[in-house]
């Protein structure tokens, strides 16, 4: 359970980021 919210976090941080650019 810990894991898919780590990689949740990690997933919706990365297409904020992409947005961004």
């Amino acid at each position: 359970m810990m894991q898919l919210i780590l990689y949740s976090m990690i997933f919706v941080t990365s297409i904020v980021f992409i947005n961004m650019i």
